[in-house]
């Protein structure tokens, strides 16, 4: 399990415009908000990709970088995001294998086109360490985004670190 103040995993994982995102190239400098959702058919993901998009401005403006991630393919991750207008990259972890290094918890459940993650969401800071972490085991109750932007403005208070 994956402990705050413990380096991030590495990886590279596709977008939903067809390019390779590392995590390095997403930090740039800069702390990360992670997210991880259950994917495109979800609802309550959608909901919760637009509350986030509603901050991201706010987000940037500290400094920091948001990236989404799930399962669902990049065809799909691309169609929601210009449906949603989501400002940020929507990654495929098609194997569940960035999500499984994370810690996100997989769903019993067969919604969607593909095996799920449930909702999870990190803070890297400058140096790709975990600064805040909250994993879940159902779709309800997502960290607030205005909760995170304040983590993130005092992070950009101290050095992007928390």
């Amino acid at each position: 399990m994956l402990r705050n103040a413990t380096p991030a995993p590495d990886f590279t994982l596709p977008d939903s415009e067809g390019q390779t995102c590392s995590l390095a190239g997403l930090r740039s400098g800069g702390p990360l908000l992670l997210a991880f959702f259950r994917g495109a058919f979800c609802p309550t993901a959608q909901r919760d990709l637009m509350n986030l998009a509603n901050v991201a401005g706010r987000i940037v403006s500290l400094g920091a970088h948001v990236a989404a991630v799930s399962t669902t393919p990049p065809e799909e991750a691309r169609q929601m995001r210009q449906a949603l207008g989501l400002p940020f990259p929507i990654l495929t972890d098609a194997d569940f294998a960035v999500s499984e290094r994370y810690g996100v918890y997989r769903s019993d459940e067969t919604e969607g086109t593909q095996p799920h993650g449930e909702p999870a969401t990190f803070i890297l800071d400058v140096d790709g360490r975990i600064a805040y972490s909250q994993i879940q085991t159902g779709p309800k109750g997502t960290a607030d985004p205005n909760a995170l932007a304040l983590v993130l403005l005092y992070m950009s208070q101290h050095g992007g670190r928390y």
